[in-house]
């Protein structure tokens, strides 16, 4: 994916969830502020993960068990880290909607059921995309 694909994602991130047009009157719209700075009481990102070659594509799969409290951060950091590094994250989940559909990225989902085997899907999942890596939502917010 190119860098103007990652603009266009970092665009479209926000907390707010979307307006729901059939609820009747629609909430009152707040005055966006622009984005802000990489926040202070956080360690910076970590350059070991992000080390690669200047040549080829990286995919890294985001697993997502459980539906994050704050989608738009996490996503603020995947598409940061996708223009900044050159990796594609690729979401890996079960849930229906896992709040990363609306910013753009591209999302795998597994559909579990008898005889579904998820060990075996993520291993699919590494094969057809090359990852290199799967890592937890959750832990996404703890690279430093």
């Amino acid at each position: 994916m190119t860098p103007d694909h990652w603009l266009s994602v970092l665009a479209r991130i926000t907390p707010a969830g979307p307006v729901d047009l059939d609820a009747g009157e629609a909430p009152s719209v707040r005055r966006g502020t622009g984005l802000g700075g990489w926040p202070s009481d956080l360690p910076p990102p970590s350059p070991r993960l992000w080390d690669r070659e200047d040549t080829g594509a990286t995919y890294l799969g985001i697993r997502i068990d459980a539906p994050l409290p704050d989608p738009a951060r996490t996503a603020l950091r995947l598409a940061a880290a996708a223009l900044e590094r050159g990796v594609t994250p690729i979401i890996l989940t079960s849930h229906a909607q896992c709040g990363f559909e609306r910013f753009g990225f591209r999302v795998e989902r597994f559909v579990p059921g008898v005889g579904a085997d998820r060990a075996a899907w993520e291993a699919e999942m590494t094969a057809f995309w090359s990852l290199a890596l799967i890592i937890d939502a959750t832990d996404v917010a703890a690279l430093g």
